[in-house]
């Protein structure tokens, strides 16, 4: 059984009110860095850090030494806070500057199994990086999707309620459970309670099979939950438990404990007891569970491509309408037009956008493949995402059983199966890529091509449809793709400056002092047939005028 810390809401609301003491107002990092092990840390002036340890065999969030220069302090820390009877706690973060706003956030999730820290634009709820990129269930916590937030339990008690009206619900909720039942319940229907403090809420006297709804052991039970529900002030213990020690923000019934200072100075002192990690990998072990990670993300990077495809399959048939339209009032539509207003069957006026580089009649024949193209997509492709999100578990679980030290023994033989077919691993891969890799502030990827060829390469190979493409105007220079999966909003400010720059660096226009980057989706880039290397024409162009920057080394 592991020694992790397990975290209920009420652990969270009392943490949250003592980090909202200790942060608020102070100078912060406006980008967490995301250590190896799932360690999220938080730069914080004074020499200091944020330390968020969600391995699953540690799970403490405390305060602790760091060197000063490790991470730039530009922003400040705007509060903590909890939202009643949730396992999440939230960390505002102003980062702005006098041209921006700069509103951010963690969101540290702390559900059981899926522990994670995301850093969330509060100006479009847009991911920026994350500690675990994953799917959970239908959310996805990967950078450039929009952040969901778990969805909330709506326990009884969450919100205000009256003693008595409490009282006989707990009583006709709980009465007549089976004992062995009467804890599963409890956490399933009333607020602030989890694993940690159920058994010493319903105490073993509640838990006996011939307690009755009359029985003092309910009446006593009741008391103790409501006793909870109240919040009063925090008395920060270290709990001895079954599974371990226990920070908590206060003494449970039928539990020993030892006081603490504070909650951090609990989670310090349990994260100090903790014993070595057994199964730590170390050579070959641990160079096959770095083999697995990167299995993991070609597999979770497979599964995104996909999940794209299919998102785009649909609307074969609104394709057809519109190609059928268009044709039918060709004479209504001008040469080089990226919008038109014309008639539609019904007679009301419909808008339809245009590729201005082509006629109506080649944009209409253009919709017509593009509806073929998604009628075999449509049945080929959910089966092939199933498979690939299965594959994403697979490789997911055996990450996690590794980092817990015992990768299954499958792991190995796949590895090897792959080295023998003469496969490259990821090291390797990356010097035969044909673009260089750089990290915006929030997290994002950005591709930078290495010459002309690779332009084309990177372009119309390695990237995708919803990627944005940038190039310096009227120059040579290199083709740059910032990752980005979502089709309608745009990426945040900052990391499509940071992109523009990069674009401007690797260009001819280098050395001057601001200069214009032309940019716009992946997907309205073409290549005219028998163009030069690097030659493309894009569409539906934005301007950006930046100052050229020499980056940092590629990640």
């Amino acid at each position: 059984m592991s020694n992790a810390i397990r975290y209920d809401p009420l652990l969270i609301r009392y943490l949250a009110e003592e980090l909202d003491r200790r942060l608020r107002g102070r100078v912060c990092g406006s980008t967490p860095f995301f250590a190896a092990r799932r360690v999220a840390l938080l730069a914080l002036d004074g020499g200091e850090a944020l330390e968020m340890d969600l391995h699953p065999l540690r799970g403490w969030i405390r305060i602790v030494p760091w060197e000063a220069d490790a991470a730039p302090l530009d922003a400040v820390c705007a509060g903590v806070h909890a939202p009643p009877d949730e396992r999440r706690l939230t960390i505002e973060i102003d980062a702005a500057d006098r041209f921006r706003s700069g509103a951010r956030r963690l969101e540290v999730e702390l559900m059981a199994n899926q522990w994670n820290v995301l850093l969330v634009s509060a100006e479009d709820e847009r991911i920026h990086s994350t500690l675990w990129s994953r799917r959970a269930g239908t959310r996805a916590l990967t950078p450039g999707a929009r952040y969901e937030p778990p969805s909330s339990s709506d326990r009884y008690g969450a919100a205000a309620v009256n003693r008595e009206a409490a009282r006989r619900r707990w009583r006709e909720t709980l009465g007549g459970v089976a004992a062995s039942e009467r804890e599963g319940v409890l956490i399933r229907e009333f607020a602030w309670t989890g694993r940690v403090n159920a058994a010493s809420i319903l105490g073993s006297d509640a838990q006996a099979p011939d307690s009755g709804v009359d029985g003092d052991a309910i009446e006593q039970a009741f008391e103790r939950w409501w006793a909870l529900c109240a919040l009063p002030p925090s008395r920060p213990v270290v709990l001895h438990t079954p599974y371990g020690l226990q920070p908590y923000p206060l003494p449970l019934h039928g539990y020993r404990w030892e006081r603490a200072e504070s909650l951090l100075e609990a989670m310090d002192r349990v994260a100090q007891a903790a014993p070595a990690e057994k199964g730590t990998p170390n050579g070959e072990d641990a160079a096959l569970l770095t083999a697995a990670r990167t299995r993991l993300e070609m597999a979770e990077r497979r599964a995104e491509r996909l999940a794209d495809e299919v998102a785009r399959s649909g609307g074969a048939e609104r394709l057809r309408e519109q190609a059928d339209l268009l044709l039918a009032r060709l004479h209504e539509v001008p040469r080089g037009a990226e919008e038109v207003e014309i008639s539609g069957w019904d007679g009301e006026r419909v808008r339809i956008r245009l590729d201005p580089t082509r006629s109506a009649a080649d944009n209409a024949t253009e919709w017509y493949a593009e509806a073929r193209r998604r009628e075999r997509a449509a049945e080929r492709l959910p089966a092939m995402l199933e498979k690939a999100r299965a594959e994403v578990e697979r490789w997911r679980e055996a990450v996690r059983l590794g980092e817990a030290g015992s990768l299954p023994d499958w792991v190995s033989a796949e590895i090897e199966r792959e080295r023998a077919k003469g496969r490259q691993t990821s090291g390797t891969q990356t010097s035969a890529l044909p673009y260089r890799v750089f990290r915006s502030s929030g997290g994002l990827e950005i591709r930078v091509g290495r010459n002309s060829k690779a332009n084309d390469q990177l372009t119309f190979s390695h990237s995708s449809p919803s990627d944005v493409w940038m190039h310096a105007r009227s120059v040579p220079g290199s083709h740059v793709i910032l990752r980005w999966r979502d089709p309608e909003g745009a990426p945040p400010a900052r990391d499509l400056e940071e992109a523009a720059r990069l674009a401007a660096y690797y260009s001819k226009a280098r050395t001057s002092g601001i200069v214009p980057v032309d940019w716009t989706r992946r997907k309205y880039v073409r290549k005219h047939r028998g163009a030069p290397p690097g030659t493309v024409v894009p569409s539906r162009v934005k301007t950006l005028f930046v100052e050229p920057k020499k980056p940092p080394e590629p990640a």
